[in-house]
């Protein structure tokens, strides 16, 4: 659930923003610097790149690893918060993701420590958003 709101903000906001890029800098293909794996997001498939990070991420960290994780995906540009915060519903102990947009393409990573949940949660999702305010030449046929 707190995926999809979140994704849900991030399309909003790119829908919404004239400048194309947001989310921050393009992520690599292949392994950031921290070693984190974006996968070859601009052209494999979302399931693929989705199934290599959560294999990924589940492989490298364990409940107890969130100071470890989060020094390594801050390193390569995710957003991280505790759960130190009060937004009124149950949250992670520790959220990470990065999200970048381009386009019509928004591309999401999200890495989260759950109470009580021996391995992290972790999931890729590329969405494709269409502005109203563009003309888009449909295929017919």
């Amino acid at each position: 659930m707190r995926l999809m709101v979140g994704i849900g903000l991030a399309l909003l906001a790119a829908a919404c923003a004239s400048n194309p890029i947001q989310g921050g800098p393009r992520p690599p293909q292949g392994p950031g610097p921290g070693g984190t794996p974006f996968g070859f997001w601009d052209r494999d498939a979302e399931g693929s790149v989705d199934a290599e990070f959560r294999s990924y991420i589940t492989r490298m960290y364990n409940a107890g690893d969130e100071a470890k994780a989060r020094k390594t995906l801050e390193t390569d540009g995710f957003a991280c918060k505790d759960g130190n915060r009060p937004d009124g519903h149950p949250v992670p102990g520790l959220e990470c993701e990065r999200i970048y947009a381009f386009n019509d393409d928004v591309h999401a990573w999200t890495v989260e420590f759950w109470p009580n949940e021996r391995k992290p949660r972790a999931h890729y999702a590329r969405t494709h958003i269409r502005d109203t305010t563009k003309y888009y030449k449909e295929k017919r046929g």
